[in-house]
């Protein structure tokens, strides 16, 4: 339903557009913003970066994990005093480990966030300076679109641009 709508809402608007520019004729293209990001030099480095840095991590929870269990074995071999110390130890220790399982996802999830939101905006700013530089009207998302001539994709050409730019 939503789709639909946004489908109607684009068509009246470019509508809108031939209405108004009756002489003057309208230059728009397209891109496939999800292809410009997957094949972005830079989400690819970043994506190598962040596996990297979520497998040292994962090292480090793994190296705990394997601590507390370690501890639980040894539990059976204590006297009933020093097993009731231990196994205070042992619930400390499991604590920490989830408390710091979830603070290595979040912050991974927050740098993911914010190296994706620079990505977009290199992508969003080599678009806008491609429409202006080439006299374009309205360059939109591939995926609010129905059809679209070839002739219209402008994608190749954003994405050799943003690639260019990360070169620089």
């Amino acid at each position: 339903m939503k789709r639909l709508l946004v489908v109607l809402l684009s068509l009246g608007l470019i509508g809108s557009f031939s209405f108004t520019a009756k002489s003057a004729e309208i230059k728009i293209g397209y891109v496939n913003i999800f292809e410009i990001f997957n094949e972005y030099g830079k989400t690819k480095e970043y994506d190598e970066m962040l596996e990297k840095k979520k497998q040292e991590e994962e090292k480090k929870l793994d190296t705990k994990k394997k601590e507390i269990e370690k501890m639980q074995g040894k539990l059976s071999l204590l006297k009933d005093k020093e097993q009731d110390k231990e196994q205070e130890k042992i619930i400390q220790a499991k604590e920490e480990y989830l408390e710091l399982k979830r603070q290595v996802f979040t912050d991974l999830k927050e740098e993911r966030d914010k190296k994706m939101e620079e990505i977009f905006g290199d992508i969003n700013k080599v678009i806008k300076d491609y429409a202006e530089k080439n006299k374009f009207d309205l360059i939109i998302n591939e995926n609010g679109l129905l059809y679209g001539s070839k002739t219209m994709d402008v994608t190749s050409q954003i994405l050799e641009l943003v690639n260019k730019e990360k070169k620089k």
